[in-house]
């Protein structure tokens, strides 16, 4: 079955992970791990902790999860109901496989499709077969049984609308084909795969897609595909974005290649006051210290929201008043994006939600000296 929910938090995570926005998936996760405690909703916290362990172990940051699975296990321990248990148990399972520990993961995701085949928790067993299967991936001596895992999952996906765990046990059987020499079989079945993620919008799984298709191309010899697809997996992801998926595509790199265009959102030089976009090129704040001070308070600190009472006391130094600020917030807002951003229609540096006014976390900024900004 599935988790039906109300939980906002984590609705916007799952899309904010989908679309790999990690950074903010993993707040929305975080506010969704709360709200699920207050409502008592286990199943609900089970699932935004897996989502935040899925966002910081792309974001190579598994240090931060630490804490969380000891919460996991404690909660494994201590609850009797059998959906929970193995909610908790593939969650505990392919963390231990993260961490490289593949026997106690296989441990945990065994019993997990034990009590999911119990339940009939459709989901989990799902994943958790994905999980076995992926743990097998690590060994050539044990790629049958990982595609063995792979057609269990199969039959159990023809009853589960969930494109994710489609998409990913299409890439991983892709990736069995790939180490075997089945390339033909391999680049069609990663064609199909790229094309549906892009329907579905699965931003990670696209480039991971197009880096096997490089890998493929690199080991056939054939040169210019496997710079065209490296280059193409490559230009939707960063190393901030993304750190782990960015690791493992640059190392799929030909020799030599590098990325074409500046490797920056933004190159600031705060002695000199010069901001740079990759796009736009140098910004002329001119006289507007105002609005160079609000760039560099949103920069230096992104992802962190700013109330409108944060604003006036941090940049004009004053006690808010509605009726003097909001209209002043509201252009200095609209001015400075207007300097900033290469589209106004579609900003995607300085941002807005319920909680404030922030600047893109997933944004490359660089600070260097005015010797390097004029090179």
């Amino acid at each position: 079955m599935t988790h039906a929910t109300l939980n906002s938090s984590l609705l916007i995570a799952r899309l904010q992970h989908r679309q790999g926005d990690l950074h903010e998936a993993r707040l929305s996760c975080q506010e969704a791990m709360v709200v699920a405690k207050n409502q008592k909703n286990n199943s609900d916290w089970i699932e935004a902790a897996r989502l935040f362990f899925q966002c910081c172990h792309e974001l190579e940051t598994l240090d931060e999860v630490k804490s969380l699975m000891d919460q996991v296990l404690l909660f494994h321990r201590n609850t009797q109901n059998l959906n929970e248990q193995g909610l908790a148990e593939n969650l505990i399972g392919a963390w231990l496989l993260a961490s490289n520990k593949v026997q106690e993961s296989e441990m945990y995701i065994n019993s997990a499709i034990s009590k999911a085949s119990q339940t009939h928790d459709l989901d989990t067993l799902a994943r958790a077969l994905f999980t076995l299967a992926l743990a097998k991936a690590f060994n050539p001596e044990t790629y049958g049984q990982c595609l063995q895992q792979l057609e269990k999952l199969d039959i159990i996906l023809t009853e589960l609308d969930s494109a994710e765990i489609k998409l990913s046990t299409a890439q991983l059987r892709g990736f069995i084909y790939t180490q075997t020499k089945n390339f033909d079989r391999a680049l069609e079945l990663l064609w199909d795969s790229y094309e549906k993620a892009k329907t579905h919008g699965f931003i990670l799984l696209i480039s991971s897609i197009l880096a096997q298709m490089a890998r493929i191309h690199r080991d056939q010899g054939h040169t210019e595909q496997h710079r065209i697809y490296a280059e193409l997996a490559l230009r939707g992801i960063s190393q901030e974005r993304a750190p782990r998926i960015y690791r493992l595509l640059s190392s799929l790199c030909p020799e030599g290649f590098e990325k074409s265009g500046p490797q920056y959102d933004f190159l600031i030089d705060e002695a000199s006051r010069i901001v740079r976009e990759k796009q736009k090129g140098a910004i002329d704040f001119k006289n507007q210290h105002i609005l160079y001070d609000l760039a560099i308070l949103f920069i230096k600190k992104a992802g962190q929201r700013y109330s409108k009472e944060d604003l006036v006391e941090m940049i004009w130094h004053q006690s808010y008043d509605p009726e003097l600020h909001d209209n002043l917030i509201y252009v200095s807002i609209k001015r400075l994006r207007t300097l900033l951003e290469p589209d106004l229609e579609s900003p995607r540096y300085i941002l807005r939600d319920r909680k404030g006014y922030y600047f893109n976390p997933q944004s490359h900024v660089q600070f260097k000296n005015a010797e390097e900004m004029t090179t």
